[in-house]
C-alpha cells in the first residue's frame, strides 16, 4: 500500500488567491497584509502566493493593497526588531519562519537591506541557522513525526519549534520548495517500506525445538510504521484515541498475529495501538 499527497493548489486560481488576501485584509481590518498574519488568517500556504506571482509584495499589489515601503525602515530598526526576537524566544538565532510569527517586519525588508537572512542575523551579532550537516533521512523522520502528531500532511507554516525540529525553510532549501520536500518524503516511505527477508527462527514448545521460517523481520521500520498508521487514520484501533485530539496519546504499530507464533510482518498483519491498547494487549497474550 502506498500513500499520496493532497491534491497541489494548482486548482486554485489566481483570482482565488488573490480573493483570499483581501478576504484576510478585510477581516483584520487593515489595508495591508503581512506574511505573518496570512500565515495565521489565509486559507492557502503564502509560499504557495510567493511562487504563484513571483513575489509577495506583487501578490498585495495585485490584490489592491499597500506594499511595505522598504525605503522606511532603516537597517537600526529592522536589526533592532531581530534582536528583540531572539530575546522573546530566548534564542542565539532565528529561522524566518521563526521571525514572521512574532516579528514587526516582513523577512523581504531583511533580504532588500542586507542581501540575505544570514547576513541580517550575521549584522544583529546572531548564529546562522543554516544547518547543511541534516541528512535527508533525518529531515524526513522528522516529518513523520509532525504527520503522526497531527494526523494529517502538515502545513508549511507548522514546521517550527516546538513541533518541528527544523525549519519550514530547511526542507525548502534542501529539496527546492515545501511541496517537493514532501514528495521526496513521499518517494522515500513509498521506496522498500516493507523489506521482505527470510529468517529462520527456533522456537521452544513442549520441550522440542522447532523451526518457524519467516518471510519477513520482526523488525517494523519507521516508513512501513508510518503507512501502517497513515491506513488506520493515525487513530488507535481499539479505542480510537489520536495524538491530533490528545498530545500524550503515543501510537504503537503491533502485529496483529505475533510474530512469534507466525505473524509476518506485512500491512495486513499489522494495526496502530495507543501505548496503553498495547500494553494490555501484550498483557494477555
Amino acid at each position: 500500500m502506498k500513500f499520496e499527497l493532497k491534491p497541489y493548489n494548482l486548482g486554485a486560481s489566481d483570482e482565488d488567491l488573490i480573493s483570499d488576501l483581501k478576504k484576510v485584509a478585510e477581516n483584520l481590518k487593515s489595508n495591508s497584509l503581512s506574511k505573518k498574519d496570512y500565515l495565521k488568517y489565509g486559507r492557502f500556504n503564502y509560499s504557495t502566493i510567493t511562487r504563484r506571482f513571483g513575489s509577495w509584495n506583487k501578490a498585495i499589489g495585485l490584490a489592491g493593497l499597500e506594499i511595505e515601503n522598504f525605503s522606511k525602515l532603516s537597517v537600526d530598526e529592522l536589526l533592532k526588531d531581530l534582536k528583540e526576537v531572539s530575546i522573546k524566544l530566548n534564542k542565539s538565532s532565528l529561522t524566518r519562519d521563526e521571525y514572521i510569527k512574532i516579528g514587526k517586519y516582513s523577512t523581504d525588508s531583511f533580504r532588500r537591506h542586507f542581501g540575505s537572512w544570514f547576513n541580517a542575523l550575521e549584522k544583529a551579532g546572531l548564529e546562522k541557522t543554516h544547518n547543511l550537516n541534516i541528512s535527508n533521512e533525518e529531515l524526513f523522520e522528522n516529518l513523520e513525526e509532525i504527520w503522526t502528531r497531527l494526523g494529517r500532511q502538515p502545513n508549511f507554516g507548522e514546521i517550527s519549534k516546538p513541533l518541528s525540529k527544523y525549519s519550514g525553510s530547511a526542507y525548502s532549501r534542501r529539496f527546492g520548495s515545501w511541496r517537493k520536500a514532501l514528495e521526496a518524503f513521499v518517494k522515500y516511505v513509498n521506496d522498500d517500506s516493507e523489506t521482505i527477508k527470510e529468517e529462520v527462527v527456533p522456537i521452544l514448545q513442549d520441550s522440542n525445538i522447532s523451526i518457524l521460517k519467516h518471510k519477513t523481520g520482526r523488525n517494523i521500520n519507521w516508513r512501513l510504521r508510518f503507512i501502517v498508521m497513515k491506513r488506520d487514520n493515525f487513530r488507535c484501533k481499539n479505542c480510537g484515541r489520536s495524538p491530533a485530539t490528545d498530545q500524550s496519546i503515543i501510537l504503537h504499530v503491533d502485529h496483529i498475529t505475533a510474530w512469534a507464533n507466525g505473524g509476518e510482518t506485512v500491512m495486513e498483519n499489522l494495526q496502530t495501538l495507543c501505548s496503553v491498547c498495547n500494553i494490555g494487549k501484550s498483557d494477555l497474550e
